[in-house]
């Protein structure tokens, strides 16, 4: 017994010795560059390794770290390094491995030869390059390799697919400690759009035509290749689009067919809606849509909502026009009932509209019967309009930066389809500015004027919907809604012919998608612009969701005595 437990304990200490994995502590000395540092611990074996080596492994690793440090520094321009190399065992399975590390000199670029051969020699895109190599003066490969990826990449945005490096190469003298580059890059011939394959199974060609942004022949660029794939894609025709260049084909002029395959999305759509704004109060909605009715892309929808200001039911159909993606014809009926605190009135409209990119021309014939303070009425107007707007921004559901500029222009004629006669302009826009790296500036106002006093027009001849008024999650904070305005004898508002509204607001991010804001609103809705200003200030939260930014804003009143609080809530993108 004595003999075999003699024989077991150096059995069992040998297997615990084995069982625990080494570790292996790296120390450089020499190399404060973090750069540097991530590339040679990058390249060292034994720092990547150590976790489940034996003692001779780790020695043999230990062996080759002078040569991967060496080759490690190699791209970064020094080729003259010295590395004094120690491995000590601090316990049984607990090593350090030291290396000091002489840089030396570094190896100095002196001569850069680039040469750009083909049809993209004058090409202005290639001659506007900044080459990565141009701002370095010692040799680093990857910066060699920057220029190298970076002439690929040109050529393949602009249509160069048979581009080549002719010559590529290093010379480096350690003698001399320096380095001469040379590239030759052949682009040879640029390749065009060619002919567009799109399939015939559901929609007429003129539609999907009006998506292309290029015309067959045009030269390629991966932008506009791009720009087309997502036409098609926010369609709204589409749940899958494939559109592929045939590099295969044999071309003709350099011109390269493309293939477009399509998966059409569901005819019906069906969407329920339910909200909370404190303008409107809770609110349901209800739409149907039928996404294309023929093969022309003609596409219709209804919709009902219900708040607890009143009803409204719409109805839009729309008429792509052939072969331009931003224009299309609209039909659109409308019926609103609607009771606030101002006013009531019960609209009827039928309008038709050209939409052309940032342009709206239309004509609606409007109808409503409303009461507002002690008067009633019947307003049947045919209004003339003309809508301009524009959006620039890096994102349009949260914006960083970015800014929008709508204006209408709209009016009726009493004794041609209206029985009273007015002009209006309305000007509103906004502006988002990044402050800082988590806050932002965002300013807003609004702007209107009316002219009544043309062949015969009493502003009391107005109904609510063309009058302005100001107050609300949208205009002046701390105010109720549609609150603020020409008031009459009685002291019930009546709304005004002109309005003239500002909002500065600051956001700072707090959380990852939480921000705190302050903000400050003016304006008023008037008769006459000497009329008082109303102020509103507050403060609020945001949450950014995906339909866009949720907020929660707390504000007063500045003119009402005791500085009353509001709750504001809105939901929505920014622009």
């Amino acid at each position: 017994m004595r003999i075999i437990l003699a024989l077991l304990l150096p059995i069992s200490f040998i297997s615990n010795l084995y069982a625990t994995p080494h570790t292996v502590q790296i120390n450089i000395i020499g190399i404060k560059n973090k750069l540097l540092l991530e590339n040679i611990t990058g390249y060292l074996s034994i720092g990547q390794k150590s976790s489940s080596l034996s003692t001779g492994r780790i020695k043999g690793l230990h062996k080759r770290a002078s040569k991967e440090i060496k080759r490690a520094l190699q791209a970064f321009g020094y080729y003259h390094v010295t590395v004094k190399a120690k491995l000590q065992r601090l316990k049984p399975k607990a090593w350090q491995a030291t290396y000091a590390i002489n840089l030396g000199k570094a190896i100095t670029i002196t001569k850069v030869d680039i040469r750009i051969l083909g049809e993209a020699k004058n090409d202005l895109s290639f001659q506007q390059l900044t080459f990565p190599l141009s701002k370095v003066i010692i040799l680093e490969h990857v910066k060699y390799k920057e220029t190298k990826q970076l002439l690929r990449k040109l050529a393949e945005e602009r249509g160069y697919f048979d581009a080549e490096f002719l010559k590529h190469e290093i010379r480096v003298n350690k003698q001399t400690y320096s380095a001469e580059i040379s590239l030759i890059f052949d682009t040879k011939k640029r390749y065009r759009f060619g002919e567009v394959i799109f399939p015939q199974d559901w929609f007429d060609e003129s539609l999907l035509q009006r998506y292309l942004t290029f015309k067959p022949g045009d030269f390629y660029t991966s932008s506009k290749f791009v720009a087309f794939k997502n036409a098609l894609m926010y369609s709204g025709y589409f749940d899958r689009v494939d559109v592929d260049i045939l590099r295969a084909a044999k071309t003709v002029n350099q011109r390269l067919p493309i293939k477009v395959k399509l998966g059409i999305r569901k005819k019906t759509k069906y969407a329920i809606g339910l909200g909370y704004g404190t303008d409107t109060g809770a609110r349901a909605s209800l739409e149907w849509k039928r996404r294309y009715l023929n093969r022309y892309g003609h596409n219709f929808t209804i919709k009902a909502a219900q708040a607890e200001i009143g009803q409204t039911a719409l109805a839009h159909y729309i008429v792509p026009k052939a072969w331009h993606k931003d224009q299309f014809l609209s039909i659109t009926a409308l019926y609103k009932n609607e009771h606030i605190l101002t006013n009531d009135s019960e609209i009827f409209s039928l309008g038709f509209n050209k939409n052309r990119k940032n342009k709206i021309i239309g004509l609606k014939y409007h109808d409503e019967k409303y009461t507002i303070g002690s008067d009633s009425g019947h307003a049947k107007l045919l209004i003339p309009s003309i809508n301009w707007s524009y959006i620039n921004a890096d994102d349009r559901i949260y914006t960083r930066q970015g800014h929008k500029i709508n204006m209408d222009v709209l009016g009726a004629l009493n004794n041609f389809g209206s029985n009273t006669s007015f002009v209006q302009l309305r000007l509103n826009g906004k502006i988002i500015r990044p402050l800082f790296d988590k806050g932002r500036i965002i300013a807003r106002g609004q702007f209107a004027y009316s002219v009544v006093s043309l062949v015969k027009g009493q502003f009391n001849d107005l109904p609510p919907s063309i009058r302005f008024f100001a107050g609300g999650d949208r205009s002046i904070r701390g105010y109720d809604y549609q609150s603020l305005g020409p008031k009459n004898i009685q002291g019930i508002v009546i709304g005004g012919k002109n309005l003239l509204i500002g909002s500065i607001e600051y956001e700072y991010q707090i959380l990852d998608k939480y921000y705190l804001a302050a903000f400050y609103d003016v304006g008023n809705a008037f008769n006459d612009f000497s009329d008082p200003f109303k102020h509103g200030v507050g403060l609020g939260i945001r949450w950014r969701s995906p339909v866009g930014l949720i907020r929660v804003d707390v504000a007063t009143a500045l003119e009402k005595e005791g500085f009353p609080l509001r709750l504001h809530i809105t939901v929505g993108p920014d622009l």
